[in-house]
């Protein structure tokens, strides 16, 4: 059987490639569209930042046996070493445990987890002395306290650690469990 190769006819190169460049603008426009602002975007990040770093400082604190101290403070976080010799909260040398300064669109706080509660957000007042808010021992026990950062245009997510170390991430409407 012979083909006659002027009645056959397919699509060429240039129409399959204009296919496939409009059926990826289409899921481009579509994926843009069921995406979450970028404010809420950024919250989720920068608490599982949070949570990830909490999560190595716990672990860190065990394997080095030393007491660590997170300062909240208004603009980030810090992390304290507490010094036996001296029996004073200190900056961290440890290189994994740096200071950490939020968005400017983003604002966190610190609350007990056993009240409702707002602890303050800066230094000790009376003699500016370095005093954390959350304390991560070396036998793994950690202060109960729920941290919320939140945007300018009210998305928010908390972040819940408990005494046993045990992270949970939460927002209005899901909760996920960490480490």
């Amino acid at each position: 059987m012979i083909i006659d190769m002027t009645t056959s006819r397919g699509f060429t190169l240039i129409e399959v490639l204009l296919v496939v460049l409009l059926i990826g603008i289409v899921s481009g426009i579509v994926l843009l569209a069921a995406t979450p602002n970028d404010s809420s975007r950024l919250v989720a990040n920068e608490t599982e930042r949070l949570a990830d770093i909490l999560a190595l400082a716990i672990d860190e604190s065990i394997s080095d046996n030393e007491q660590i101290g997170v300062l909240i403070e208004e603009t980030g976080y810090r992390f304290l070493s507490f010094d036996e010799k001296t029996r004073q909260w200190l900056p961290s040398t440890n290189s994994l445990l740096v200071d950490y300064e939020l968005p400017s669109s983003l604002s966190i706080h610190i609350n007990k987890q056993d009240n409702t509660k707002k602890m303050s957000l800066a230094k000790d007042s009376k003699k500016d002395v370095l005093q954390p808010q959350i304390l991560l021992l070396s036998s793994g026990e950690t202060s109960a306290v729920e941290l919320e950062l939140s945007a300018e245009d009210g998305s928010k997510q908390s972040l819940i650690l408990n005494e046993l170390g045990f992270i949970q991430l939460s927002t209005d409407s899901n909760e996920q469990q960490t480490q």
